[in-house]
Parts: C-alpha cells; sequence; structure tokens
C-alpha cells in the first residue's frame, strides 16, 4: 500500500496521529456473530451476564434501557454497571471485535414537559438476538434447581 505524506499544522500532530491510530484498530475490527458472541458470553462473569442479558432484552423489545433501570434490575449501582461495561468491551478489543455494548446519551421528556439528559444501554440489534439466544441457551442447560424442572 503506498503512503501519501500529508501536511498537519504542528499543534494538532497528536490529534492527527491519533486519529490515524483509531481508523487503523477500526479496519482491523471483525464483525460479531452468533459463535463469537456464544463464546464470549459463556467467559463472562454472572454480573456481566445480567447487563449484557438485560441490555439485550430491551433491545429486542424494543425499549430503552436507562442506567437507573439497569441498576435496579441488576441490583448493582451505576458506577458498577459502567465499570462492568467498560470491562467487556475492552475484553471485545482484545478479541479485535467492536465494542458489544454502548451508552449512548438521549433526552427524557418529564411529565411536566421538561427535558433532561439521561443515558441508555444498548447494542446493535442483531448482537442483542444473539446474546438472547446464549442466554436462553445457559438456562435451559442449567435450569433453576428450585423450579422443578429436570
Amino acid at each position: 500500500m503506498p503512503y501519501v505524506m500529508v501536511p498537519v499544522p504542528e499543534e494538532h500532530v497528536e490529534e492527527a496521529m491519533g486519529a490515524v491510530l483509531r481508523i487503523i484498530a477500526k479496519g482491523r475490527t471483525v464483525s460479531w456473530d452468533r459463535d463469537a458472541v456464544n463464546e464470549f458470553y459463556g467467559e463472562i462473569d454472572e454480573s456481566a451476564r445480567m447487563l449484557l442479558a438485560s441490555t439485550a432484552r430491551s433491545v429486542v423489545n424494543g425499549k430503552d434501557l436507562s442506567q437507573k433501570m439497569a441498576a435496579d434490575t441488576t441490583q448493582l449501582t451505576e458506577r458498577e454497571l459502567l465499570g462492568i461495561m467498560r470491562e467487556l468491551n475492552d475484553r471485545s478489543g482484545q478479541n479485535s471485535r467492536p465494542s458489544i455494548l454502548l451508552n449512548q446519551p438521549f433526552t427524557e421528556t418529564l411529565p411536566n414537559g421538561r427535558t433532561r439528559e439521561s443515558r441508555v444501554f444498548t447494542m446493535e440489534p442483531a448482537v442483542a438476538s444473539w446474546v438472547a439466544d446464549a442466554e436462553r441457551a445457559e438456562l435451559s442447560a442449567a435450569p433453576h434447581p428450585l423450579s422443578g424442572l429436570e
């Protein structure tokens, strides 16, 4: 591949190099597929599974999962959830995959008409369906001991 020299003002060299490195890293990522999601889901701990599964269910059902709702569902603090998300995305990057979990801002309209900024957990719809499938497979392989199922 031939190289091209591009003049960059001295004060923007670090920013330009960072952009180049991000582009290179993005070019090396491999999209998620069903097998990769199953393997990833099997390797993570229970709290990370709860966050992934909760997010996947909300995406599959077409609903937003706010940080507060996720904290209530998983019974973890919002700070812990953000740490788990960071660990999951770091692990995704180590496997040359794009981030599996995203935390995006959205504007929430309150009953009085005012708005406030909030954040939601989300993921790609295809990845969400594969995570939901992985969760169902795990639950069917090891049912709850008090459910009465063999």
